[in-house]
């Protein structure tokens, strides 16, 4: 198993998260949103993270749509580890019964539904008004500090990655 690949999707799988979790920005007159990082966050990303930053740029002010997600990812991943189709395509479908690639997976999911849900506790209280200046001042944490948040979370939890 070719694990540089399992951690570059599941990087790539936790950036996204991140961005669309920390940077969506709804359009306005629209039911689209779309991510925007913020040019001091992403700047600090880059030099963090800089295999990501392909990434990155292709996700920045993109339109959050699940397929069109997956099939960045994908091709992110594909690109940066210089795989053809069928390279590709073999790759993917053993990452997909790995049971370490799951584990995390499904470990890291638990840890998104966890925060949305104590999100959705402070949201769900308040007006569009009040909202809107929450979103505002809301302090986006850096991906590497929201990772270790992750990981601190997944050992208190008594999970193992």
């Amino acid at each position: 198993m070719n694990n540089k690949a399992i951690s570059l999707l599941l990087d790539a799988i936790f950036f996204e998260h991140w961005a669309r979790y920390y940077c969506f920005q709804e359009i306005e007159n629209t039911d689209d949103a779309k991510i925007v990082i913020p040019t001091p966050l992403l700047e600090k990303t880059q030099k963090q993270v800089p295999h990501l930053v392909n990434l990155m740029q292709t996700l920045q002010n993109s339109l959050i749509c699940l397929d069109d997600v997956r099939t960045k990812l994908f091709h992110f991943v594909a690109t940066e580890l210089n795989l053809n189709e069928k390279e590709f395509t073999d790759t993917i479908n053993q990452i997909s019964v790995n049971s370490n690639f799951n584990r995390q997976l499904n470990v890291f999911y638990s840890f998104v539904q966890e925060q949305a849900d104590k999100d959705a506790e402070i949201e769900d209280s308040l007006n569009d008004e009040e909202f809107k200046q929450y979103r505002q001042e809301l302090n986006i944490p850096s991906f590497l500090d929201w990772i270790e948040n992750f990981h601190n979370w997944a050992k208190q939890n008594n999970f193992s990655l």
